[in-house]
This record gives C-alpha cells, sequence and structure tokens, in this order.
C-alpha cells in the first residue's frame, strides 16, 4: 500500500499519462484502441513457492487491459495497461492485485523547436535477485513487489543555419517501490552542440551533462560529464568515432569517482541490412570495450551488444520497458497486456548503489511460414563501487511457436538461469540456478477470441512448482 507521500510523488505519473492523451487530441492524432481480456482458472502444487510443505491451490486469474496508440502531425502515444486479479480459493489466502503499465509520449509544442517527452511504468519485480520466483507475479511469495517509474523531459532545439544544433534538455523522473527500496527523485539536464549538414563526412560534438538524485532518507548522489566528439565517414561502408570526455561524480565508493576518459569504434555497414561497431575505450573505473551488431534477413533477425558503464538500480529501471509496441524486425506492433505477468531474474537489487555494469546480450528469431523460433542469450555482471561483492546473472531463453492448422498454434519455451552473488569478505558465494518449462495450444473460437491450455514446470535448487492454466483470451479493436 503506497503511503500518501508517494501518492504525492506520483502525481507526475498521472501527468505523464494524461498530457500527451489530451494535448495528441487537440491536435487531431488518429486513435487505435485495442481492448483485452482475458479468464483462466490455474492449479498449482505449489502457491508460496515453499520449500517444504508445498501447498496446492486453485485460483481464478481474470486480466482486463488495453493499448491505446496514437499519432498526429505535432503528438504521439503508446499507452498499455493491465489489471491482474488473483482470487485464490484457499481459506487462509487472501485475494490479490497487480497492475502493468507502460505509458510513452512525445509532444511538439513549438514547430521543429520545443517537445516535451513523458513516460511512465509499473511493473512487479522480486526483492532479492536471489530469492525464490517462478517466473511470473501470480505466487503468494514474499519475494514480489511492484516498482514504479515516471519522465517528463521538455527539450529545445536551436539551428544554426547548415553549420550545427543546439539541444538543450532538463529530466525530471522519479522511481518509487511499493515493499522494500528507497524511493528517489532525480534531475538532469545536458547542452549538446553538433555539427550540421555542412560538415560534410565529418562531424563534431560538444556534450555537457549533470544529474542529481534524492533518495529518501539515503545520501544524494550526483553524476556530471563533459565530452567532445568527433567521427569521420570514410565510405559508405566505414566509418570512426572517438571521443575526450572528463567525468566529476560524487556517490559513495571505495575508489575514484571522477576522472578523465577516452574511447575509440568503428562501424561496417556492408549493407542496410547489416551493421557492426566494435571500439574500446577507458573511463576513471577501468577499459570500456563496446559491441553493437545487426544483421537482418527477410525472415531472420540477429542481434548482439555489449556495453560496460557505470549504473544503478534507479537508472536500469527507468530504461526498461514493461510492454513492446515494436516486433523484433522493428515493425509496429500490439502488445499482449493479458499475457503472463513475467517478473525477470536480472534486474539489480533496489538499493541507492552505484555499480560498474557489464552486460552482454545477444538475440536471434527466424520466422517461417508457419512458425517462429526464438532464441535469446544474456550476462550481466554488477560491481558494486561501495561493497565487495559482486551480483551476476546469467540467461538462456529458446522458444518456438507453430502454427498447427488455421485455428490452432502451440508453443514451447524452455528457460534457463544462473544468479550468483561474490563477497570477498565471505567464505563461500550464493548461487541460484532455475529452469522453466512452459508449453501449450491454443485455439480459436471466434474471430478474436482463443482457448488456450498451458503447463508450466519451475525448477530451482530447492523448490519445485508444477502449474496447469485453463484460460479463454478475446479482444476489441477500433
Amino acid at each position: 500500500m503506497l503511503m500518501p507521500r508517494r501518492r504525492r510523488l506520483l502525481m507526475p505519473v498521472w501527468l505523464c499519462v494524461t498530457a500527451p492523451l489530451l494535448w495528441g487530441h487537440a491536435w487531431g492524432a488518429e486513435w487505435r484502441l485495442s481492448r483485452q481480456l482475458s479468464v483462466s482458472g490455474v492449479y498449482t502444487d505449489n502457491l508460496a513457492l515453499a520449500e517444504t510443505d508445498q501447498g496446492s491451490d486453485f485460483y481464478i486469474d481474470l486480466t482486463p487491459g488495453f493499448v491505446v496508440s496514437g499519432k498526429g502531425a505535432r503528438a504521439e502515444l503508446d499507452l498499455a495497461y493491465s489489471l491482474q486479479y488473483l482470487n485464490y480459493l484457499s481459506a487462509d489466502e487472501g485475494d490479490k492485485i497487480n497492475h502493468r503499465l507502460q505509458g510513452n509520449g512525445l509532444v511538439e509544442l513549438l514547430a521543429n523547436r520545443l517537445f516535451v517527452d513523458a513516460g511512465v511504468t509499473a511493473r512487479q519485480e522480486l526483492i532479492d535477485p536471489l530469492g525464490p520466483s517462478s517466473g511470473d507475479a501470480a505466487n503468494r511469495s514474499d519475494n514480489l513487489q511492484s516498482s514504479y517509474t515516471y519522465r517528463l523531459s521538455p527539450t529545445y532545439r536551436e539551428r544554426f543555419g547548415r553549420y550545427a544544433e543546439l539541444t538543450a534538455q532538463f529530466a525530471n523522473d522519479g522511481v518509487f517501490y511499493s515493499d522494500q527500496g528507497s524511493d528517489s527523485i532525480g534531475y538532469d539536464g545536458s547542452l549538446e552542440l553538433r555539427s550540421g549538414p555542412a560538415s560534410g563526412a565529418t562531424n563534431w560534438a560538444v556534450l555537457v551533462s549533470s544529474e542529481h538524485i534524492d533518495y529518501q532518507d539515503e545520501p544524494s548522489d550526483t553524476y556530471a560529464d563533459a565530452s567532445l566528439q568527433l567521427g569521420h565517414q570514410y565510405s559508405r561502408r566505414w566509418r570512426l568515432d572517438g571521443s575526450l570526455r572528463y567525468e566529476d561524480n560524487d556517490y559513495l565508493s571505495r575508489t575514484e569517482t571522477s576522472g578523465m576518459g577516452w574511447d575509440l569504434s568503428a562501424t561496417w555497414t556492408p549493407s542496410p541490412r547489416t551493421s557492426l561497431r566494435l571500439g574500446v575505450g577507458r573511463r576513471y573505473f577501468g577499459t570500456t570495450p563496446m559491441l553493437d551488431f545487426s544483421h537482418r534477413s527477410k525472415r531472420s533477425m540477429w542481434r548482439a551488444s555489449y556495453v560496460r558503464d557505470v549504473s544503478n538500480a534507479r537508472r536500469d529501471r527507468l530504461g526498461e520497458t514493461v510492454f513492446q509496441f515494436e516486433d523484433a524486425f522493428g515493425e509496429p506492433a500490439t502488445p499482449e497486456v493479458t499475457a503472463p505477468f513475467d517478473v525477470a531474474g536480472d534486474n539489480a537489487a533496489p538499493t541507492t548503489g552505484t555499480y560498474v555494469s557489464n552486460t552482454f546480450k545477444t538475440s536471434y528469431t527466424l520466422q517461417t511460414r508457419r512458425s517462429t523460433l526464438g532464441a535469446s542469450l544474456g550476462y550481466v555482471l554488477r560491481e558494486y563501487e561501495a561493497t565487495t561483492e559482486d551480483q551476476s546473472t546469467l540467461r538462456a531463453r529458446l522458444s518456438w511457436t507453430r502454427r498447427l492448422s488455421g485455428l490452432t498454434n502451440s508453443n514451447l519455451t524452455l528457460g534457463w538461469s544462473q544468479r550468483e552473488l561474490e563477497q570477498t569478505t565471505a567464505t563461500s558465494d550464493e548461487v541460484r540456478d532455475e529452469y522453466t518449462l512452459d508449453a501449450g495450444l491454443s485455439r480459436r473460437i471466434g474471430a478474436n477470441t482463443r482457448l488456450a491450455l498451458q503447463y508450466r514446470l519451475s525448477r530451482s535448487d530447492d523448490i519445485t512448482e508444477n502449474r496447469v492454466t485453463l484460460g479463454l483470451v478475446t479482444s476489441w479493436s477500433d
């Protein structure tokens, strides 16, 4: 239950959602509305994800939701929301309600000059990244909570003919937790002067930014950065970029938090469908390699990336998305907001600590006439600056969907993750391995209605859950 102070802090969330909607309506945006509803009966043999005294239960999952998308001459909005109501039939378990929300809005107040960007999210997450999890938010577990974020950012742009462009941006954002974690409000601003078309194949940029974070009952953090960037397009296929920077940060750390830095990267683009960027740099916390690769064909997409940067739990949550409004190929898509409320196991613990984040991701998607195959692999290592601990997560996922007939589809997903906490002062590390299997069939029984049967197996070092779901999913679109 949110405290009154948190309700006041969440007022900007309401503004983020309603302002783009009202402005978009005023400028004649074309709206698309999708209303969705799922009703499911679920049996589980381990509702509380307990190691012993596992309790089976049957519960009803009622999830209504909607997706609104609009785009006009000077405003656009993508908004997706769903509410999950869980009615447990056991006498000693109360009902439970979860909320999921993703809202992105952009309004152009002055033509080509003044813009307002807004975003808001609500999701469920793990309190302890090494604690028990079934992969979604349906269980009665003490290791689940909700987190909420908002961001409101006006931007002003000024062009100086064909020679340069100035961008000034200010942002106010917030991250809040329903149970554990330090709520925070952030303020950041940046100035960016970039070369214009007159520079030809050589471009330059000067950037200055500053961010201040106020935590509830915790010391504030400050991050400041100034950099000079230079780049040159040698040919259609080859490009070289480099930068010099100075960082002046103030946060709790056992080592230096400020210093000079540099980076150098080369980009190879053999075709409009393939791009590879490789680079290396040096900052006050060490070496910073970089990788950004993408390859797209008519039926497949392959992506891979690696980045080493300074981050914290609130910054990661502000950068995460709850619903995707594009598919794997970058095409517009309507998210299925009634899908299971997935809970990622690779989030940072909801603390105020700053860490060096080493993140590698790769994914592959193949579409054929009747099937879609997806595979992904991810690794993240968080090296905390103020403590003697490192938190890492390695995740792999393989999914396959196939249309068996004009009315029937099947799906199969295999998942594995290993979460580890390394402490130099401890005699042993904490490690948790988890395995999941999802298999199901769905059959269309109406123009926009389908019946779905799903089985899920979740297994970790000390917990096992079997779950069977029979549900009805329907939608209406305008």
